[in-house]
């Protein structure tokens, strides 16, 4: 058994939720040490803080040392962040105590910031990119790994029935792009259901709001919605240029009919066209959506074929076992 703390958000669902239920079902002692910068009452408070603690520097390290005062009281062996924001220094504290300290980077390589994080004394990172792995292993030499994202194998499963629901099914946060391809769909006829947090006020398309439940689905709740839908759309940011995101996995694990953008790295993860379906242009989408949409039997046997894979090769048990063994 390892001591394990790990840093980020504790939202249901959220990134550091699976990886804290995934230790704790191998057998491992967890810590949840919550947000590096823990949040406050106020959303312009909170966002003013935010940029004023990229900028200042004493700031920012105060508002994370909690981090360091749960790594005194817990002693952990191993340290995960999924948050990448802490401090160098913070970092360095961290280790002081003999445990080692891992970064999983989750996001698009839009979210690096400053990629400050290459300065902090990690132990090894961890990133879903493959072509950023490459980069920063062969020309940086920096303690980097490949680790995509992962299912959850006991919340993200379902014994609901496939395509009960004659929906295109997207959840997820609002970026413009994301916006602009609902914007096209629903033009173009197709019922879209879009769960996740209410889209920010300056993404002006009413067919965005009119498409939008502003209902957060997480863990079996999730699963299941995802397996009901006859097509679960993966739309990736477009700064996603290689790997690929958690929704694809955690839909997959589902067992949904998942229509997921092509990106390096899918055909390593799942078959294309038997496990998940790619798409390439919004023409050849429009299309695959009114295919599966138009016969309840066309995309059971991609979704059984997708849950079998993602459960057999692609849940935090694997990726976490991963991880471990790198030290």
């Amino acid at each position: 058994m390892t001591k394990v703390m790990v840093i980020g958000s504790t939202d249901p669902d959220s990134f550091a939720d699976n990886v804290a239920d995934t230790l704790v079902r191998m057998g491992h002692e967890v810590a949840m040490a919550g947000a590096v910068r823990p949040p406050l009452r106020g959303r312009r408070l909170n966002n003013a803080l935010e940029v004023a603690g990229e900028r200042f520097a004493e700031l920012d390290r105060r508002r994370q040392y909690h981090l360091i005062r749960r790594e005194r009281q817990f002693k952990p062996d191993l340290i995960i962040t999924l948050d990448r924001r802490i401090h160098p220094w913070v970092v360095k504290e961290l280790k002081s105590g003999g445990a080692r300290v891992a970064l999983w980077f989750p996001d698009a390589v839009s979210n690096l910031g400053r990629h400050d994080m290459f300065l902090a004394p990690y132990d090894r990172f961890f990133f879903k990119n493959p072509r950023l792995v490459d980069q920063l292993s062969r020309v940086h030499q920096l303690p980097v790994s490949y680790l995509p994202e992962a299912a959850n194998s006991d919340w993200h499963r379902s014994s609901e029935p496939y395509g009960a629901d004659e929906v295109v099914v997207i959840a997820g946060n609002i970026h413009p792009t994301r916006a602009i391809l609902i914007d096209h769909l629903v033009q173009a006829g197709l019922p879209v259901v879009v769960y996740g947090s209410r889209p920010p006020k300056w993404v002006e398309f009413q067919s965005v709001t009119q498409a939008h439940t502003a209902r957060f689905i997480a863990r079996r709740e999730k699963a299941s919605i995802f397996r009901r839908a006859r097509v679960v759309l993966n739309n990736l940011h477009p700064a996603e240029y290689a790997g690929m995101n958690c929704r694809l996995f955690e839909a997959a694990a589902s067992g949904a009919a998942v229509l997921t953008e092509v990106r390096p790295g899918l055909e390593d993860l799942f078959e294309l066209n038997r496990e998940v379906i790619p798409f390439g242009s919004l023409d050849e989408l429009v299309v695959q959506c009114h295919r599966l949409l138009s016969d309840p039997s066309a995309g059971r046997a991609t979704g059984d074929a997708a849950a079998y894979r993602a459960h057999r090769e692609h849940t935090y048990e694997q990726r976490l076992g991963e991880m471990l063994s790198a030290f």
